[in-house]
C-alpha cells in the first residue's frame, strides 16, 4: 500500500506543490480558517481538484487531463523527479481502465490524509501537509 499513499498525494499534484504555493493550498482547504485542515475539509478540496482536472466533465480524469491541470495551476511541466500522470493513475486505478474516477480519487485522497496526518490528532497542520506532499511527490 506504499504506492497507494505515495500516489494519493500526487493525485492532487496540480495544487500540491512545494514552496509558497502550499500556503495557498492549505488556506484554500481550511474552510473554517482555524489553522488546520480536517478530514472533511481535505475531502472537499480533493473533490474540487477532481472537478478541475476533469476538463471534459465525463466523470473521469485521463493522464492528459491530469497533466494539463498541473500545468495550468503551476505554469510549468511536472519535474522529472515527479511520477508521470499515467503512473499516478495506474497506482490507484482499481478497475484497471487507465482513467481515474471520482470514487478512486476520493479513496486515494482519504488514504493520503491518513498518511500525512502524522500526529494523529484528526487534523493536518500546514507542516504535515507540506511534509506529506513533498514526500509523496517523489518518483519511486
Amino acid at each position: 500500500m506504499k504506492a497507494l499513499s505515495l500516489i494519493a498525494g500526487a493525485l492532487l499534484s496540480a495544487q500540491a506543490i512545494a514552496g509558497p504555493d502550499i500556503d495557498k493550498e492549505f488556506t484554500a482547504m481550511d474552510a473554517d480558517r482555524d489553522g488546520k485542515v480536517s478530514a472533511a475539509e481535505h475531502a472537499a478540496g480533493a473533490k474540487l481538484m477532481f472537478a478541475k482536472m476533469d476538463a471534459n466533465h465525463d466523470g473521469k480524469v485521463s493522464a492528459a487531463e491530469m497533466t494539463a491541470a498541473h500545468q495550468a495551476v503551476t505554469g510549468q511541466a511536472a519535474k522529472k523527479t515527479d511520477m508521470s500522470a499515467a503512473d499516478k493513475i495506474k497506482a490507484v486505478d482499481s478497475d484497471g481502465d487507465g482513467v481515474l474516477t471520482a470514487e478512486e480519487h476520493a479513496k486515494a485522497s482519504t488514504s493520503m490524509f491518513t498518511k500525512m496526518e502524522a500526529n494523529k490528532d484528526g487534523f493536518l497542520s500546514k507542516e504535515e501537509m507540506t511534509a506529506g506532499h513533498a514526500a509523496m511527490m517523489k518518483k519511486q
